[in-house]
């Protein structure tokens, strides 16, 4: 699959071509131009070792994702979710392998077609299949845990048309399903450009009814989603204040269990202060990734507290299993 010459590749990195280089051309593009940089003052022998290994594991994730491309575009129902299943695992799977194995996969996965697989799984009848289909955007969007670089795939999953039906997804009756929904929509919205698709496209006002009305942990994810989503945003604050979320806010700052009380609180002071100078692209990104991250880490230390609250639930809960910011830190 990766049989690109390097000066095709390079053509297809420079290129004025109208075609988007498939996944495979894509990530050897990345990995040639990731050798590049690395090789310098480096010595011959080790730049030539570090190739070998770039090229044996560019190898095994470009196999691995053809497979899952070809069932996902081509399988039964029942063989995409499989496939589904695959994608969030080799997701995962290349966050911790480093940031430019996770850079990497991403790239090719978009290149490849997957968001647009995706996204038509997510219009599915079955609870379960959108629950899959949020969870592996969720899994595609998040970016190298151990860096604060932004791995670029998020705003290429917004403008493919998952916003919308993610979005739709938040009013479902299945609480796992917002709650997965939830999950993909913050991680997204660290890219500013998503932040104000999703805004455009309703998110804000079932937001506040899950905050109002859903079980705790789906109050939490709510809170977390309208937080990444306020970050640097007045339109956002505006329109939280005209949806009434100061109040339901501050009401959960006061009568909300332990950990959401004191996320809800904190954000409810953040909305009815003086609006922060803008902040830069990268500072944006930065700061929405860092509130994305905690609020995952304050749900999965709510989980502890109950005792695994969602052992025994199947795949019912926020990111269960490998698809789901459990599996991120």
């Amino acid at each position: 699959v990766l049989a690109t010459n390097g000066a095709h590749a390079k053509k297809k990195k420079n290129a004025d071509a109208d075609a988007e280089p498939d996944g495979s051309a894509r990530m050897q593009v990345e990995i040639e131009a990731d050798a590049e940089q690395s090789s310098v003052k480096k010595n011959p022998e080790l730049a030539a070792e570090e190739a070998a290994a770039r090229a044996g594991m560019a190898r095994e994730i470009s196999d691995a994702l053809t497979d899952v491309m070809a069932v996902l575009q081509h399988g039964s129902d029942s063989s995409k979710d499989a496939g589904l299943e695959r994608m969030i695992h080799l997701s995962m799977g290349s966050s911790h392998a480093g940031p430019e194995q996770a850079r990497m996969f991403r790239s090719a996965a978009v290149a490849g077609g997957a968001v647009s697989a995706i996204v038509e799984v997510l219009g599915a009848a079955d609870p379960r299949r959108q629950f899959l289909a949020a969870n592996a955007l969720y899994a595609l969007a998040i970016d190298d845990p151990t860096s604060d670089a932004d791995n670029f795939v998020s705003l290429e999953i917004c403008q493919s048309g998952a916003v919308k039906p993610l979005v739709k997804l938040l009013g479902s009756e299945e609480e796992p399903v917002q709650s997965a929904a939830t999950a993909a929509l913050s991680a997204l919205a660290e890219d500013p450009t998503c932040q104000q698709m999703i805004a455009g496209a309703g998110a804000i006002e079932p937001l506040v009814q899950m905050a109002t009305f859903a079980g705790d942990m789906n109050k939490l994810g709510a809170v977390g989603t309208l937080d990444v989503l306020s970050l640097n945003n007045p339109s956002v604050h505006n329109q939280l204040r005209e949806s009434g979320a100061q109040k339901v806010l501050d009401g959960l700052g006061t009568m909300g269990s332990g950990l959401l009380r004191d996320e809800a609180g904190a954000l409810g002071k953040r909305l009815g202060a003086q609006s922060a100078a803008e902040m830069s692209r990268g500072a944006h990104v930065k700061a929405a990734k860092a509130t994305r991250v905690r609020y995952d880490n304050v749900r999965r230390k709510a989980i502890q507290m109950m005792g695994g609250w969602e052992r025994g639930h199947g795949a019912s809960g926020r990111g269960r299993g490998r698809g789901g910011p459990d599996d991120e830190e």
